[in-house]
């Protein structure tokens, strides 16, 4: 068994001694006339490898602004033209810009409203609108939704948070901003 154990051990002196250091040096013989062209491969791997990347979140990032879009607001939109009034983008500037100013005044914080505040809120949800007989489906939807709204806003009482009415206004803003796109949209065509 002794001697099985002596020509184990010669065996790993003699590759650890000689065969590694000489294949270790070939190799880098090996490698250093050929870095040129390994480096070359290396880069094209790197550059292919970031140029996937990039267009995959390319394709991620037009995913998600495709699906934040309704299909049916394209449909809509392209094939029916509203009848738009007048006096309504001018009405909506200016509940957007009511809102804007009670914005100005009222924290985001989980403080309770105060009887100003609650006034604001009540002044924005009475914001007078006409009816609108004359429109497509689809903005008569929108509209009423902004109106629902509106009437939901006064509701507000004073152990609400500034934070919450914060949020319901801003929401508010956005559909009004997004009712007054469609509107600008189909004035101009």
């Amino acid at each position: 068994m002794s001697e099985f154990w002596a020509t184990l051990g010669s065996w790993f002196q003699f590759f650890g001694h000689t065969v590694l250091p000489v294949a270790a040096r070939e190799l880098l013989r090996w490698l250093y006339d050929w870095q040129i062209l390994i480096s070359g491969i290396l880069a094209l791997v790197a550059a292919r490898l970031w140029g996937r990347a990039v267009i995959r979140a390319a394709r991620i990032n037009a995913r998600a602004r495709e699906g934040k879009r309704p299909s049916l607001e394209v449909v809509a939109s392209r094939t029916i033209t509203p009848a738009v009034h007048e006096p309504l983008p001018q009405q909506l500037h200016a509940l957007r810009e009511c809102i804007r100013n009670t914005l100005g005044r009222m924290p985001c914080t989980d403080e309770t409203l105060s009887p100003e505040r609650i006034a604001d809120c009540r002044k924005i949800a009475e914001f007078p609108f006409p009816d609108l007989p004359h429109a497509d489906k689809l903005f008569l939807h929108r509209y009423e939704a902004l109106r629902g709204k509106l009437a939901a806003l006064k509701s507000v009482r004073d152990s609400d948070t500034c934070r919450n009415a914060w949020e319901a206004l801003v929401k508010i803003s956005m559909d009004a901003r997004d009712l007054l796109g469609e509107e600008v949209s189909a004035a101009s065509r």
